[in-house]
């Protein structure tokens, strides 16, 4: 269906795979990923209302991101492993549960970043995105960019490391 020249079902064919599994990797859980990914599409239309959309992936990247950022702020409790790791029935148990703590504690972690930190993280590290796409999306150079991502990445090795001193 289209509304105002925009042709929804290919934006959502086109995006939505990706979207989802960007948020499946930031909130580690299906169902949450699901009502983030729709969110961010009723967002961006919403949005598509009132401004001229030029790049329909770097928005709902954004909307995507920060609307996953928004649910582990809220969740602050443990969740499971994304879809994509590692486990296997095959793999130590005590190995999977620490990787699951480490998990866990990576996505604590990025709730407690700056937003923008944690959105530019959440892009370039989850997302795959280079500075430059991170740049057009968020309106930001590519310098701010890159020093947004060292000072993330900076804040998560601290965090890790502080988690392994204490095991």
């Amino acid at each position: 269906m289209s509304n105002g020249g925009m042709d929804w079902e290919r934006i959502v064919r086109e995006n939505g795979r990706g979207m989802l599994r960007l948020a499946i990797r930031i909130v580690g859980s299906s169902d949450s990923a699901e009502e983030v990914v729709q969110d961010a599409f009723l967002n961006a239309y919403q949005y598509e209302q009132r401004n001229k959309v030029r790049n329909w992936g770097g928005l709902l990247h954004r909307f995507v991101v920060n609307g996953a950022l928004d649910h582990l702020r809220k969740q602050r409790t443990t969740v499971s492993l994304p879809e994509s790791g590692p486990a296997s029935s095959a793999e130590d148990p005590a190995r999977l549960a620490e990787v699951r703590e480490l998990t866990d504690e990576l996505r604590r972690g990025i709730a407690r970043l700056p937003r923008q930190q944690a959105e530019v993280f959440c892009l370039s590290d989850l997302g795959g995105k280079s500075n430059c796409q991170i740049a057009e999306s968020l309106g930001i150079n590519e310098g701010a960019v890159a020093t947004t991502l060292h000072k993330a990445r900076r804040q998560i090795m601290i965090l890790m490391a502080r988690l392994s001193r204490t095991e």
